[in-house]
């Protein structure tokens, strides 16, 4: 409930107590001396109850664990037996009040409004016609009989306090679901902002791999064919031509094999149609060959991770996929992939020669190879572990976190 509302009808319940309490056992009235002392009892009890649900957990703003910073003015979304036991006990206290004397009557108006704005609608409902029909009992008790005006006044009242509360609620809430769809709205305009980013990176690094291998790539691999070609017509006897041919040679095949290696990261895997799992399976499926059993595991219900983890955990995996072929020697390799609440994990065993840990790790090509891969999985926020024993096999284990509120 917003704070103003709350403290205006706070401020209407102690005032309608307050000019009850003068009228009923002010200066110049008849009541007793037992009802003076009974009415101040249970008024004292009033206001205490009162005051217990207005700083406690009964009202919807009053609870410090709500997790949305607008809840709706009842308390269906929260805890409703809280405020259903509050406003039990101050409608019994009332009730005694009201059997002493209709005066009190007044603090109908305050108590309906707590019940419309604290209450699911039933309850609501239902308890303004019990309060409607406490007050019709004391005013006709007072009278001695029960007509038209004693039924008409509260029955006047009631609609009075409660009908622009509900149409009030009712607004409310319809401003509180317009509020949510546009949450909802700027989050998925965001999502999609993000998505065509990606999409429109992705579309960069392709054309940008195309260019590169139709320049560069193809005009190393044609110096590469003329040198070669140079070096077979030369002379035998220009041996200082030769070398730096040779030489020359040398440096246009390492930029090329540089520049593939470009092309290589450049180029995003075939995950667009094909899931990161399946494409995980496929790629161990093809990587197994004579000697070497592979097999693949998935843990965990698979969740977008975003264009840009799935490339890293591809390439890790065929670069890991790559050192079990060529060095390992190993007999079986196992990939194991994890989806977690807040990461995903891959593991890529095997059970190889292994080799020392603290050795630069490069791939059969001289490229980066898992130290790249390291780097790469750093850069996203992860981590890139290698362990492995010589004669014992090696495990290389990688850890994304994946950020809350979507992946990138």
């Amino acid at each position: 409930m917003q704070p103003m509302l709350r403290h205006a009808l706070s401020g209407l319940f102690v005032a309608s107590l307050v000019a009850t309490l003068v009228v009923v056992i002010g200066p110049g009235t008849a009541a007793s001396h037992h009802d003076v002392s009974m009415v101040a009892a249970l008024s004292v009890l009033l206001a205490a109850t009162y005051a217990v649900g207005f700083v406690g957990p009964a009202w919807p703003a009053g609870s410090r664990r709500r997790k949305r910073p607008a809840e709706s003015f009842d308390t269906t979304e929260g805890n409703p037996g809280r405020a259903l036991r509050w406003l039990g006990a101050l409608t019994a206290v009332w009730a005694c009040l009201m059997a002493i004397s209709a005066g009190f009557g007044w603090l109908g108006f305050p108590l309906f409004a707590l019940y419309v704005l604290l209450l699911p609608l039933r309850l609501a409902i239902a308890a303004v016609a019990l309060g409607t029909v406490i007050v019709v009992a004391a005013k006709g008790a007072e009278a001695g009989v029960v007509e038209i005006p004693q039924v008409a006044g509260p029955l006047l009242g009631t609609l009075v306090s409660t009908l622009p509360l509900l149409g009030y609620q009712s607004l409310h809430r319809e401003s509180q679901a317009r509020q949510a769809l546009i949450h909802e709205l700027v989050v998925t305009r965001d999502a999609l902002a993000q998505s065509q980013r990606e999409a429109g990176r992705l579309a960069e690094r392709q054309r940008l791999a195309r260019e590169i291998h139709d320049t560069v790539a193809q005009g190393l691999s044609s110096v590469i064919m003329l040198l070669r070609a140079t070096d077979a017509a030369l002379p035998p006897d220009t041996p200082v031509a030769r070398e730096r041919t040779a030489a020359a040679t040398e440096v246009a095949t390492v930029n090329l094999a540089e520049c593939r290696r470009f092309l290589h990261e450049l180029s995003p895997p075939p995950l667009v149609e094909t899931p990161l799992p399946e494409a995980l399976r496929r790629l161990v499926d093809r990587s197994a060959d004579d000697g070497l059993g592979t097999a693949f595991h998935l843990h965990g219900e698979p969740y977008p991770l975003g264009a840009e983890r799935d490339v890293a955990l591809l390439r890790l995996t065929q670069e890991a996929l790559t050192n079990v072929r060529g060095h390992a020697h190993a007999e079986t390799c196992v990939v194991s992939l994890c989806y977690l609440d807040d990461r995903v994990t891959l593991d890529v065993f095997d059970d190889g020669k292994g080799f020392d840990p603290e050795l630069p790790l490069q791939d059969s090509s001289g490229g980066f190879g898992l130290h790249g891969m390291r780097q790469r999985m750093e850069e996203l926020g992860g981590v890139l572990t290698v362990e492995s024993t010589i004669g014992e096999g090696t495990a290389v284990a990688a850890c994304l976190p994946i950020p809350h509120g979507g992946t990138s």
